[in-house]
């Protein structure tokens, strides 16, 4: 298929607009002149009928002009530049008499032309416009008096006006269309610099940006959207880097540990003890390796926007107790004092799943980072269509310039006592990007070693 350069589309629809307004203005200058020519025409043909029409007189039964004679003294002496022909007619259509200048040339009576309407014929193969009226004596038309003149100099006069203006149109279309197409390519030639630069940039240089224009228009706004759209992919990249990056060193940890374990146990013969011991170690950093797999898959799922809702009604009440019981062992192996009473039963519609997820890292994280011997209180009431649930600790806190961050991937604390626990630093993560699918709000708010509180606002029903 051809390429239709975009300038060349522009310069087509605006002579398009353009020739459609020039062709109504042309063609109304021409309608405007016609009418004008025609009726000076109707109007001298009307005053030379109503005047000669006196000059007709009646006698015994004939109609004739009585003044004749000076008609053909005056024709005798004077040069008609535009002559006006004259005929009588009876009511029957005969021809009764006629100016001098018809000689032996007739007007005919043309019948079917109403009395008093403007029409155009032809005399001696002339064009001539003509008019007939009737001639009334005593109130009776005694017969009509028809008028002519010769509009051929009138004729030429428009249809050199007619040749003009078609002539000035068609000049006008190609010098517009030149002007248009000249114009569209200057006014496109920043968008041309757009695209150059947009193709100059790639991933080696995602850093550069699209010139902006310091005019605020349209082309402004398209530069800035684009610098925008730059900016996203860019952080998004940066993301993608960090998270590879971090993703590779959280599976290489586990990993360097099974490796010299197994080192251990074949350098020389061991005790069976020693094979079971190092077998368990290595049992729970596979445990820790397909935990961070899992959640590395379920992370992906929420990026990618593959996970699906499935939405139903279900008790929070329940959903709680089911992540405690879960939590059991690693709530009675830091003897936590867990205290959950709600004061109530309180369903929601939505996602099950999503909820569990949600719940059960919040919960492992307040178990994990308590003070052995600590308190983990969970609550729940109802408040403006919400279910309101909060968790709160007395573990070891999170500093006030970290709270922004804990949601990153992989990010876990500056604490030392948060760098002794083994963790992926994925679950807030997994939390933020649940609560955001399930129209939940997430409060956290944390001092150091003071604990921290987190509050979760539950939609009654999925919107």
């Amino acid at each position: 298929m051809k390429r239709n350069a975009y300038h060349n589309r522009i310069a087509f629809s605006y002579i398009i607009a353009t020739a459609t307004l020039l062709a109504v203005a042309f063609f109304l200058i021409y309608l405007v002149v016609r009418m004008t020519v025609y009726a000076n025409l109707d109007e001298m043909l009307h005053t030379v009928a109503n005047k000669h029409a006196w000059e007709v007189e009646v006698k015994d039964g004939k109609v004739s002009f009585f003044n004749k004679i000076e008609w053909e003294e005056r024709e005798h002496r004077e040069v008609e530049v535009n002559p006006v022909f004259i005929e009588l007619h009876g009511t029957d259509g005969r021809t009764m008499d006629k100016s001098p200048n018809l000689k032996v040339d007739s007007l005919g009576f043309h019948p079917n032309i109403t009395a008093g309407k403007h029409f155009n014929t032809l005399l001696r193969s002339q064009p001539v416009r003509q008019l007939k009226i009737p001639v009334i004596r005593d109130n009776k038309i005694v017969c009509y008096i028809t008028t002519a003149i010769p509009i051929d100099g009138y004729l030429l006069v428009l249809n050199t006006l007619q040749n003009i203006l078609i002539i000035t149109f068609l000049f006008s279309l190609l010098l517009l269309f030149l002007t248009a197409r000249y114009l569209a390519i200057k006014s496109i030639r920043p968008v041309k610099l757009i695209i150059a630069k947009a193709q100059q940039i790639n991933s080696s240089n995602l850093t550069d940006r699209i010139p902006v224009p310091e005019t605020r228009d349209e082309l402004f706004d398209l530069a800035k959207a684009i610098n925008q759209l730059l900016d996203r992919i860019d952080e998004s990249l940066q993301r993608e880097k960090q998270f590879t990056s971090d993703a590779a060193h959280q599976l290489k940890t586990p990993l360097a540990i099974l490796k010299g374990s197994f080192e251990v146990l074949v350098r020389k013969p061991r005790k069976t003890e020693e094979f079971v011991l190092k077998i368990n170690e290595s049992l729970v950093e596979i445990d820790r390796l397909s935990e961070i797999v899992d959640k590395l898959l379920i992370l992906a799922r929420m990026d990618n926007k593959a996970m699906k809702m499935r939405v139903s009604e279900f008790s929070v009440v329940e959903a709680i107790d089911k992540v405690i019981r879960r939590a059991a062992r690693a709530i009675e192996n830091k003897t936590i004092k867990l205290i959950f009473e709600p004061p109530g039963d309180f369903t929601i519609i939505n996602d099950p799943f999503i909820i569990d997820l949600i719940l059960e890292n919040l919960l492992s994280n307040a178990i994990k980072y308590s003070h052995r011997g600590g308190e983990i209180e969970i609550t729940c009431h109802q408040e403006n269509g919400h279910v309101v649930l909060q968790l709160h600790d007395e573990g070891i806190g999170i500093a006030s310039e970290e709270i922004n961050k804990i949601f990153l991937p992989f990010y876990r604390g500056s604490s030392e006592v948060i760098s002794r626990e083994k963790g992926s630093g994925i679950g807030l993560s997994i939390v933020a990007k649940a609560c955001k699918m399930a129209d939940i709000t997430l409060n956290i708010q944390s001092r150091i070693k003071e604990g921290t509180h987190v509050q979760l606002k539950l939609p009654k029903e999925k919107s």
